[in-house]
């Protein structure tokens, strides 16, 4: 037991129950035989690796099934001979149940970081193994510890690591790893990560606030050490406090480099402005409570939190007595705790020294809950009822997040900016917590308690005060929502919302507007159909005809979708029609003869096409010129019937592409051709008589052009626009040649009309 840093696990582990320390034990056995011969990039055998995690997790306070878990975490991984059965036989369920969820984020883990330096694929691959990590820790808190501490050892062995890999586990470890750490409220690891991550992501900085630091560290100290005596003399000769407190502990505390560079950045500040340099730490252990027989547990736990509050309270007193306090610089996380169940005083004073020092104020308990947040508190020990609440709450959203987005890119992003990042509580009216992201807004807050509440919102108050609804919440406000029965969302909103579930929310409602305007518009398409040919509009469109109808044309029974349909131009009116009333089938879509005053309408000109499946108008497409010979589609148009296009249209390829569900095949009918406009660029060396020649051609043709335009170019070259009327592609063709006999006509090109050029038709030379 004393090799590879067991000397350390086994004094942290010593005070427990002797089976536990024998699980370990076998636990170490295990894991160094499967290990054996194996070392790490440093060149340390593997073994030191588990036995690191194992002393971290010791350190935190965590069960001996963690602790076992941490030595064992990758041996089915690494060890083909291993098996989850073979951990659940030696040292119990919990004990598997943790090393599985270890092992199968390692493995996506390994994937993701093979890949992620080459393709999309490889980063998608890493988000999905921070999914799966998060997914699993909801099942059991102790796999994100592990992990935790797996990650906390990687990283300060991380310089045996490429420069590459070190920025990219760098970068993960400061997005992902210490807000997760700072949410379970592990303030000892979260530290840690963020300084070491500091490191390799910002060398410079890293190395110009650590000299910067290190060259008045002496100085300090010697600061240091005069506050803590006075304070400690102070607090000592107190009449009250010696009474009420078992033990008073006060160190000298330096503060995190990411802290302070966060800070300087933040504030635009150097490092002789930042005043909080010089910090102490009071931490005061209660006596125990002597309280009346027969009191329950309830009540003795209440009276218990409020005397540690109270003697907190008092300690503060004692230092504002003695030192002067900077005004604004006082902050009660007592009575207002962060989200992750943290509770301190922090006070900024003016030592004798004339320097400035931050003093935090904290009960034992506080303290644990401060260093070791879910470590200390979540179903091992007694702690925080409001903590715990909170832990659920976001465990809670991971789960929602889980089952509302697919992609891991996305779940990530939600995760990074709803959950892990910073957080401000608020209050209700009625004095309830609500922990939000920071920068939240009031139309946040109301959605968080109700969407009927979010969705109904008019007007907010913030501690008493009328704001905007874009005004940005801080920690500790008293929130409330002004609402209205004719209240409704604007899309406004989305561009102050923060959080990803009130912006849902209002998308969401937006979209159901739009879908009852699409309903109501269908609906009146329709009936507007119905009533031009005369036909009983409330007996055609009663419920049952109606399903009858959205059964045949879409194989569903919802006459919404009917209306949906027409709306989207999906189905016409009188495709509808034709199955509500047969009789319009055999009229061909053609209303009944109106009163013998009025003239009988014309049927549609639809240009000897023929669409399957619709009798609606057609209009040859002006982009192509179709005419008759050309392999064409349709494209069904907003309320102007079917666009025919040619099949080799640049606009039909992109409708094809874009809206798949709105084209139609389409072909010429049997009928006799009629004449078609289509447009020709004649394009020929400049000479003197070419214009001549060619209305010459045309006219010998029998050809009447309407519409002649001459021009050249700055090449030389001449341009003859032409618009002629031809029976078909054959008709054309002929044209065509007779025109490229001309002299000098290199090219004849087919233009859409309006001069848009459709096919490039090679001419005949001359």
């Amino acid at each position: 037991m004393e090799e590879h840093g067991m000397q350390e696990l086994r004094a942290l582990v010593l005070d427990r129950p002797a089976s536990e320390v024998q699980g370990i034990e076998r636990a170490y056995v295990f894991a160094r035989d499967a290990h054996a011969g194996v070392n790490r990039k440093s060149g340390e055998p593997y073994i030191t690796h588990p036995v690191a995690v194992a002393v971290i997790l010791a350190r935190l306070g965590m069960d001996s099934d963690s602790v076992m878990a941490g030595l064992l975490h990758a041996t089915v991984e690494d060890v083909e001979s291993v098996t989850f059965e073979q951990i659940e036989a030696l040292f119990g369920r919990d004990v598997r149940r943790i090393v599985e969820g270890e092992t199968k984020v390692s493995k996506l883990s390994k994937q993701g970081s093979q890949s992620a330096t080459v393709s999309d694929a490889g980063r998608d691959l890493q988000a999905e193994n921070l999914r799966q990590m998060l997914i699993a820790m909801t099942d059991d808190i102790r796999i994100i510890v592990v992990k935790l501490a797996d990650r906390l050892h990687n990283m300060r062995t991380l310089g045996s690591m490429r420069p590459d890999k070190q920025v990219r586990i760098a970068r993960e470890t400061m997005d992902i790893f210490a807000p997760l750490a700072h949410r379970l409220g592990i303030g000892q690891i979260k530290w840690e990560l963020e300084d070491l991550s500091f490191r390799y992501l910002h060398p410079d900085e890293y190395a110009y606030l650590q000299s910067r630091l290190q060259s008045r560290q002496d100085e300090r100290d010697v600061l240091i050490g005069e506050a803590v005596t006075q304070l400690d003399e102070a607090l000592r000769e107190d009449l009250e406090l010696p009474e009420w407190v078992l033990d008073i502990d006060i160190s000298g505390r330096s503060k995190h480099l990411w802290s302070i560079h966060c800070k300087m950045q933040r504030e635009g500040k150097g490092l002789e402005q930042i005043f909080d340099l010089l910090a102490i730490r009071v931490i005061v252990t209660p006596r125990d409570l002597i309280v009346p027989e027969g009191t329950d547990e309830k009540r003795r736990e209440k009276a218990e939190a409020t005397r540690e509050k109270r003697i907190c309270y008092h300690t503060v007193s004692i230092v504002h007595s003695m030192w002067t306090p900077l005004p604004g610089r006082f902050k009660d996380y007592i009575a207002v705790p962060k989200p992750n169940g943290y509770q301190s005083l922090h006070t900024t004073v003016i030592s004798q020294s004339g320097q400035p020092i931050e003093v935090q104020i904290r009960s034992r308990r506080m303290h644990e809950v401060a260093e070791y947040g879910v470590a200390a508190h979540w179903m091992y020990k007694q702690g925080s009822q409001l903590a715990q609440k909170d832990r659920e709450n976001w465990i809670a959203q991971l789960r929602e997040l889980q089952d509302e987005i697919n992609d891991a890119s996305d779940y990530m992003d939600a995760v990074k900016s709803d959950i892990l990042g910073q957080r401000v509580r608020v209050f209700t009216p009625r004095g309830l917590a609500v922990s939000l992201p920071s920068g939240s807004t009031p139309i946040d807050f109301a959605y968080h308690i109700h969407t009927r509440i979010g969705e109904t919102t008019v007007g907010a108050r913030v501690n008493g005060s009328i704001v905007p609804l874009a005004h940005k919440l801080g920690n500790g406000d008293m929130v409330e929502i002004v609402t209205s029965k004719n209240g409704h969302p604007s899309k406004d909103w989305l561009n102050f919302a923060v959080t990803r579930s009130a912006r849902a929310k209002i998308r969401h409602h937006f979209r159901q507007l739009e879908r009852e305007d699409a309903r109501q518009r269908g609906h009146d398409m329709l009936e507007r159909h119905l009533r031009k040919r005369q036909l009983p509009v409330r007996q055609l469109m009663r419920t049952k005809l109606l399903e009858d109808a959205a059964q045949k044309l879409l194989s569903t029974r919802n006459p919404d979708d009917l209306y949906f349909a027409i709306s989207a131009g999906k189905l016409t009116p009188s495709a509808v029609g034709r199955v509500l009333s047969p009789s319009l089938a055999s009229e061909q879509g053609q209303p009944r003869p109106p009163s013998k005053r009025a003239p009988v309408p014309r049927p549609p000109e639809t240009g000897g096409v023929y669409v399957e499946g619709f009798t609606t108008t057609t209009k040859l497409s002006n982009c192509c010129s179709p005419i008759r010979g050309d392999q064409i589609m349709g494209y069904l148009t907003r309320g102007r019937g079917v666009s025919i296009h040619r099949i080799d249209c640049p606009n039909m390829i992109r409708l094809l592409k874009d809206e798949p569900e709105r084209c139609v095949a389409a072909s010429w009918d049997a009928g006799k051709p009629g004449l078609t406009l289509v447009d020709l660029d004649v394009m020929a060396a400049d000479r003197h008589g070419l214009l001549a020649d060619v209305l010459g051609v045309l006219s010998a043709e029998k050809r009447s052009p309407l519409k002649v335009e001459a021009n050249v170019d700055l090449d030389d070259v001449a341009h003859i626009l032409l618009r002629l009327g031809v029976r078909g592609n054959a008709d054309l063709e002929h044209v065509r040649a007779a025109i490229g006999r001309v002299e000098g006509v290199t090219a004849i090109v087919r233009l859409g009309r309006g001069g848009v050029r459709g096919r490039k038709d090679s001419g005949a030379s001359a």
